[in-house]
Protein backbone atom coordinates (compact mmCIF):
# COMPACT_ATOMS: atom_id res chain seq x y z
CA UNK A 1 0.00 0.00 0.00
CA UNK A 2 1.69 3.72 -0.83
CA UNK A 3 1.63 5.82 1.57
CA UNK A 4 3.78 8.83 0.20
CA UNK A 5 2.00 11.32 -1.62
CA UNK A 6 4.14 11.58 -4.57
CA UNK A 7 2.94 7.93 -5.84
CA UNK A 8 -0.61 7.64 -7.56
CA UNK A 9 -2.35 4.97 -6.34
CA UNK A 10 -3.45 2.36 -8.48
CA UNK A 11 -7.45 2.23 -9.10
CA UNK A 12 -9.81 -0.03 -11.15
CA UNK A 13 -13.57 -0.23 -11.24
CA UNK A 14 -15.28 -3.00 -11.55
CA UNK A 15 -18.43 -3.63 -13.61
CA UNK A 16 -20.17 -6.70 -14.58
CA UNK A 17 -22.86 -5.84 -17.00
CA UNK A 18 -25.16 -8.30 -18.56
CA UNK A 19 -27.28 -7.77 -21.43
CA UNK A 20 -27.72 -5.20 -24.19
CA UNK A 21 -24.58 -2.52 -24.78
CA UNK A 22 -26.35 0.58 -24.92
CA UNK A 23 -24.92 3.28 -27.38
CA UNK A 24 -24.39 5.64 -24.51
CA UNK A 25 -21.46 3.10 -24.07
CA UNK A 26 -19.34 4.85 -26.41
CA UNK A 27 -19.33 8.59 -24.86
CA UNK A 28 -18.86 6.21 -21.19
CA UNK A 29 -15.24 4.49 -22.84
CA UNK A 30 -14.41 7.18 -24.31
CA UNK A 31 -14.64 9.72 -20.92
CA UNK A 32 -12.31 7.11 -19.57
CA UNK A 33 -9.52 6.30 -22.07
CA UNK A 34 -6.93 9.03 -20.71
CA UNK A 35 -7.73 8.65 -16.56
CA UNK A 36 -5.81 7.15 -14.23
CA UNK A 37 -7.74 4.35 -13.83
CA UNK A 38 -8.66 0.59 -15.17
CA UNK A 39 -11.89 -0.55 -16.03
CA UNK A 40 -12.61 -4.23 -14.75
CA UNK A 41 -15.70 -5.55 -17.28
CA UNK A 42 -17.48 -8.40 -16.75
CA UNK A 43 -19.90 -9.46 -19.47
CA UNK A 44 -21.26 -12.24 -22.04
CA UNK A 45 -19.86 -10.72 -25.12
CA UNK A 46 -17.27 -7.81 -26.18
CA UNK A 47 -19.08 -4.43 -27.11
CA UNK A 48 -19.14 -3.62 -30.86
CA UNK A 49 -17.59 -0.61 -29.95
CA UNK A 50 -13.45 0.74 -29.67
CA UNK A 51 -12.24 0.48 -26.11
CA UNK A 52 -9.51 1.91 -24.28
CA UNK A 53 -6.08 0.46 -23.60
CA UNK A 54 -7.97 0.70 -19.77
CA UNK A 55 -10.64 -0.78 -20.46
CA UNK A 56 -10.51 -5.05 -19.80
CA UNK A 57 -13.69 -6.88 -20.99
CA UNK A 58 -13.70 -10.47 -19.13
CA UNK A 59 -16.02 -13.03 -20.58
CA UNK A 60 -17.67 -14.96 -18.14
CA UNK A 61 -21.32 -16.45 -18.46
CA UNK A 62 -24.22 -15.15 -16.34
CA UNK A 63 -24.36 -18.42 -14.78
CA UNK A 64 -20.88 -18.68 -13.87
CA UNK A 65 -20.95 -14.99 -12.36
CA UNK A 66 -24.03 -16.20 -10.72
CA UNK A 67 -22.27 -19.14 -8.97
CA UNK A 68 -19.14 -17.26 -8.58
CA UNK A 69 -20.69 -14.96 -5.84
CA UNK A 70 -23.16 -17.54 -4.76
CA UNK A 71 -19.98 -19.58 -3.50
CA UNK A 72 -17.68 -16.82 -2.37
CA UNK A 73 -21.43 -14.97 0.01
CA UNK A 74 -22.22 -18.90 0.88
CA UNK A 75 -25.95 -17.81 0.00
CA UNK A 76 -28.30 -18.07 -3.33
CA UNK A 77 -28.18 -14.63 -4.51
CA UNK A 78 -31.71 -13.40 -6.01
CA UNK A 79 -30.55 -13.00 -9.32
CA UNK A 80 -33.81 -13.11 -11.48
CA UNK A 81 -32.60 -9.59 -12.90
CA UNK A 82 -28.91 -8.17 -13.81
CA UNK A 83 -30.33 -5.30 -12.11
CA UNK A 84 -29.36 -6.72 -8.63
CA UNK A 85 -25.61 -6.05 -9.06
CA UNK A 86 -26.73 -2.77 -7.96
CA UNK A 87 -27.09 -4.16 -4.37
CA UNK A 88 -24.07 -6.30 -4.94
CA UNK A 89 -21.77 -3.24 -5.55
CA UNK A 90 -20.22 -3.18 -1.88
CA UNK A 91 -19.19 -6.80 -2.10
CA UNK A 92 -17.20 -6.12 -5.40
CA UNK A 93 -13.43 -5.89 -3.64
CA UNK A 94 -14.25 -9.17 -1.80
CA UNK A 95 -15.86 -11.24 -4.85
CA UNK A 96 -13.16 -10.11 -7.72
CA UNK A 97 -10.29 -10.47 -5.08
CA UNK A 98 -8.18 -11.92 -7.66
CA UNK A 99 -8.62 -9.48 -10.44
CA UNK A 100 -7.87 -6.58 -8.07
CA UNK A 101 -4.07 -8.05 -6.82
CA UNK A 102 -2.24 -5.14 -7.22
CA UNK A 103 -4.44 -2.05 -6.60
CA UNK A 104 -4.46 0.14 -4.14
CA UNK A 105 -8.14 1.34 -4.47
CA UNK A 106 -11.26 -0.71 -6.36
CA UNK A 107 -15.09 1.07 -6.71
CA UNK A 108 -17.76 0.92 -8.60
CA UNK A 109 -18.89 3.06 -11.64
CA UNK A 110 -22.27 3.16 -13.74
CA UNK A 111 -21.98 3.26 -17.32
CA UNK A 112 -24.69 5.75 -18.22
CA UNK A 113 -22.15 8.92 -17.45
CA UNK A 114 -19.46 10.80 -18.81
CA UNK A 115 -16.39 11.09 -16.70
CA UNK A 116 -14.66 13.96 -16.71
CA UNK A 117 -11.22 15.23 -14.74
CA UNK A 118 -10.51 12.25 -12.22
CA UNK A 119 -7.36 13.36 -11.11
CA UNK A 120 -8.55 17.06 -10.29
CA UNK A 121 -10.93 15.89 -8.26
CA UNK A 122 -9.20 12.55 -6.66
CA UNK A 123 -5.51 13.50 -6.53
CA UNK A 124 -2.27 11.44 -5.50
CA UNK A 125 -2.62 13.79 -2.03
CA UNK A 126 -6.24 12.41 -1.58
CA UNK A 127 -6.01 9.08 -2.16
CA UNK A 128 -3.02 8.60 0.13
CA UNK A 129 -5.22 10.01 2.81
CA UNK A 130 -8.44 8.09 2.25
CA UNK A 131 -9.88 5.07 2.71
CA UNK A 132 -13.32 6.02 1.12
CA UNK A 133 -14.60 8.10 -1.60
CA UNK A 134 -18.72 8.76 -2.16
CA UNK A 135 -19.45 11.39 -5.34
CA UNK A 136 -22.33 12.18 -2.91
CA UNK A 137 -21.89 14.22 0.25
CA UNK A 138 -24.68 13.05 2.57
CA UNK A 139 -25.05 9.20 1.10
CA UNK A 140 -22.59 6.77 -0.45
CA UNK A 141 -23.39 7.08 -4.16
CA UNK A 142 -23.71 3.84 -5.53
CA UNK A 143 -22.86 5.50 -8.99
CA UNK A 144 -19.87 6.64 -8.31
CA UNK A 145 -17.33 5.20 -4.97
CA UNK A 146 -14.02 4.15 -4.19
CA UNK A 147 -12.79 1.90 -1.57
CA UNK A 148 -9.30 1.36 -0.33
CA UNK A 149 -8.05 -2.61 -1.15
CA UNK A 150 -7.67 -4.09 1.99
CA UNK A 151 -9.67 -6.73 3.85
CA UNK A 152 -11.65 -4.49 6.19
CA UNK A 153 -12.74 -2.54 3.39
CA UNK A 154 -13.51 -5.47 0.93
CA UNK A 155 -15.48 -7.20 3.84
CA UNK A 156 -17.14 -4.32 5.26
CA UNK A 157 -20.34 -5.08 4.06
CA UNK A 158 -20.75 -8.48 6.51
CA UNK A 159 -21.18 -5.75 9.41
CA UNK A 160 -24.71 -5.79 8.02
CA UNK A 161 -27.32 -7.40 10.20
CA UNK A 162 -29.12 -7.41 6.38
CA UNK A 163 -26.74 -8.16 4.03
CA UNK A 164 -28.13 -12.08 3.63
CA UNK A 165 -31.61 -10.82 3.50
CA UNK A 166 -30.55 -7.77 1.10
CA UNK A 167 -29.06 -10.19 -1.25
CA UNK A 168 -31.55 -12.52 -1.29
CA UNK A 169 -34.57 -10.20 -2.05
CA UNK A 170 -35.59 -10.13 -5.66
CA UNK A 171 -35.92 -6.53 -5.63
CA UNK A 172 -33.40 -4.07 -5.59
CA UNK A 173 -33.41 -2.90 -1.80
CA UNK A 174 -30.82 -0.11 -1.60
CA UNK A 175 -28.12 -1.80 0.20
CA UNK A 176 -25.59 -0.07 -1.81
CA UNK A 177 -26.57 3.64 -0.89
CA UNK A 178 -29.27 4.00 1.90
CA UNK A 179 -31.64 1.38 1.95
CA UNK A 180 -34.72 3.12 0.35
CA UNK A 181 -35.75 6.29 -1.26
CA UNK A 182 -34.15 8.44 1.49
CA UNK A 183 -32.26 10.46 -0.99
CA UNK A 184 -34.28 13.77 -0.19
CA UNK A 185 -34.13 13.51 4.03
CA UNK A 186 -30.08 13.30 3.81
CA UNK A 187 -29.79 15.64 1.54
CA UNK A 188 -31.95 18.14 3.62
CA UNK A 189 -29.89 16.97 6.66
CA UNK A 190 -32.02 14.19 8.18
CA UNK A 191 -29.61 11.31 10.05
CA UNK A 192 -30.10 7.85 8.50
CA UNK A 193 -30.07 6.49 11.77
CA UNK A 194 -33.76 8.28 12.64
CA UNK A 195 -35.10 6.81 9.35
CA UNK A 196 -37.01 4.01 9.09
CA UNK A 197 -34.67 1.82 6.63
CA UNK A 198 -35.95 -1.36 5.98
CA UNK A 199 -32.12 -2.30 5.79
CA UNK A 200 -28.95 -1.36 7.54
CA UNK A 201 -27.38 -0.22 4.63
CA UNK A 202 -23.22 0.08 3.15
CA UNK A 203 -24.42 3.95 3.73
CA UNK A 204 -24.71 2.96 7.62
CA UNK A 205 -21.67 0.70 7.62
CA UNK A 206 -19.69 3.15 6.43
CA UNK A 207 -21.08 6.26 8.74
CA UNK A 208 -20.22 3.75 12.04
CA UNK A 209 -16.94 2.62 10.12
CA UNK A 210 -16.10 6.42 10.32
CA UNK A 211 -16.31 6.50 14.25
CA UNK A 212 -14.06 3.76 14.46
CA UNK A 213 -10.77 5.37 12.47
CA UNK A 214 -12.18 4.81 8.52
CA UNK A 215 -11.05 7.71 6.66
CA UNK A 216 -13.97 9.01 4.58
CA UNK A 217 -14.37 11.75 2.26
CA UNK A 218 -18.12 13.04 0.99
CA UNK A 219 -18.04 15.38 -1.39
CA UNK A 220 -21.00 16.59 -4.19
CA UNK A 221 -18.88 15.85 -7.53
CA UNK A 222 -21.75 13.61 -9.35
CA UNK A 223 -23.92 15.90 -11.48
CA UNK A 224 -27.60 14.60 -12.24
CA UNK A 225 -28.79 17.44 -14.40
CA UNK A 226 -32.66 17.13 -16.00
CA UNK A 227 -34.38 18.95 -18.73
CA UNK A 228 -32.75 21.19 -21.79
CA UNK A 229 -30.31 22.94 -20.33
CA UNK A 230 -26.96 21.61 -21.93
CA UNK A 231 -23.79 19.96 -20.03
CA UNK A 232 -20.65 20.89 -21.96
CA UNK A 233 -18.45 18.11 -22.27
CA UNK A 234 -15.07 19.06 -22.94
CA UNK A 235 -11.78 16.52 -23.39
CA UNK A 236 -12.15 14.76 -19.58
CA UNK A 237 -14.00 18.45 -18.27
CA UNK A 238 -17.65 18.24 -17.55
CA UNK A 239 -18.97 21.67 -17.04
CA UNK A 240 -22.82 22.93 -15.80
CA UNK A 241 -23.45 26.62 -14.88
CA UNK A 242 -20.66 28.13 -14.47
CA UNK A 243 -18.96 24.74 -11.99
CA UNK A 244 -17.00 21.97 -12.98
CA UNK A 245 -17.79 18.32 -12.13
CA UNK A 246 -16.12 14.92 -11.57
CA UNK A 247 -18.81 13.00 -13.75
CA UNK A 248 -22.53 13.81 -15.20
CA UNK A 249 -24.75 11.25 -14.69
CA UNK A 250 -27.73 11.46 -17.17
CA UNK A 251 -29.66 8.88 -15.64
CA UNK A 252 -32.54 11.57 -15.94
CA UNK A 253 -32.09 12.09 -19.24
CA UNK A 254 -31.63 8.38 -20.48
CA UNK A 255 -35.50 7.45 -19.21
CA UNK A 256 -36.62 10.16 -21.68
CA UNK A 257 -37.95 8.25 -24.90
CA UNK A 258 -36.06 11.20 -26.80
CA UNK A 259 -32.77 10.83 -25.42
CA UNK A 260 -30.88 10.50 -28.21
CA UNK A 261 -26.80 9.66 -28.62
CA UNK A 262 -24.54 10.62 -31.80
CA UNK A 263 -22.03 7.24 -30.97
CA UNK A 264 -19.54 9.29 -33.47
CA UNK A 265 -19.14 12.95 -31.33
CA UNK A 266 -15.90 13.53 -29.64
CA UNK A 267 -15.36 16.36 -27.46
CA UNK A 268 -16.31 18.99 -26.95
CA UNK A 269 -20.35 18.51 -27.23
CA UNK A 270 -23.24 19.08 -25.35
CA UNK A 271 -25.92 16.77 -23.94
CA UNK A 272 -29.29 17.11 -22.62
CA UNK A 273 -32.48 15.73 -22.08
CA UNK A 274 -32.67 15.24 -25.83
CA UNK A 275 -29.43 13.87 -26.26
CA UNK A 276 -26.00 15.00 -27.45
CA UNK A 277 -24.96 17.98 -29.63
CA UNK A 278 -21.97 19.43 -31.55
CA UNK A 279 -23.41 22.49 -31.46
CA UNK A 280 -25.24 24.76 -28.39
CA UNK A 281 -28.32 23.23 -28.57
CA UNK A 282 -30.64 26.25 -28.99
CA UNK A 283 -33.81 25.54 -29.99
CA UNK A 284 -33.11 26.37 -33.42
CA UNK A 285 -30.40 23.86 -33.50
CA UNK A 286 -32.40 21.43 -31.04
CA UNK A 287 -35.72 21.89 -33.68
CA UNK A 288 -33.37 20.96 -36.76
CA UNK A 289 -31.64 18.43 -35.14
CA UNK A 290 -31.67 14.48 -35.79
CA UNK A 291 -32.64 14.30 -32.01
CA UNK A 292 -35.51 15.94 -33.25
CA UNK A 293 -36.32 14.09 -35.89
CA UNK A 294 -35.69 10.41 -33.61
CA UNK A 295 -38.24 12.23 -30.60
CA UNK A 296 -40.98 12.61 -33.13
CA UNK A 297 -40.59 8.84 -34.73
CA UNK A 298 -40.54 7.45 -30.92
CA UNK A 299 -43.71 9.53 -30.24
CA UNK A 300 -45.43 8.14 -33.13
CA UNK A 301 -44.25 4.25 -32.73
CA UNK A 302 -45.68 4.93 -29.17
CA UNK A 303 -48.88 6.29 -29.95
CA UNK A 304 -48.91 3.69 -32.85
CA UNK A 305 -48.06 0.75 -30.42
CA UNK A 306 -51.16 1.98 -28.06
CA UNK A 307 -53.42 2.14 -30.47
CA UNK A 308 -52.73 -1.48 -31.58
CA UNK A 309 -53.06 -2.76 -27.88
CA UNK A 310 -56.48 -1.01 -27.68
CA UNK A 311 -57.53 -2.39 -30.74
CA UNK A 312 -56.49 -6.05 -28.94
CA UNK A 313 -58.96 -5.93 -26.65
Amino acid sequence: MNTTSSVQPKVAFVIPYYGKFPAYFSLFFDSVKNLPIDLIMFAEQQPAMALPANVKIILKPYAQIQELFNSKLGIKVAFNKPYKFCDLKPTYGYIFEEYLTGYDFWGSVDTDLILGNFSKFISTELLNSIDFYSGIKEYVSGSFFLLRNTERCNKLFMKSRDWQKSFQEIEYTGFDECGGSFFKQLKDGANIKDLNTNIQSFTELVFDERKLGLRCHFEDTLLEPQGEEPVTVNQNQILYRGEEYLLVHFIYFKATYYFYINTQLKPPYYINSLGTFKKFPSKVNMLLSANFVNACRNKVNINLRKIDKRLKI
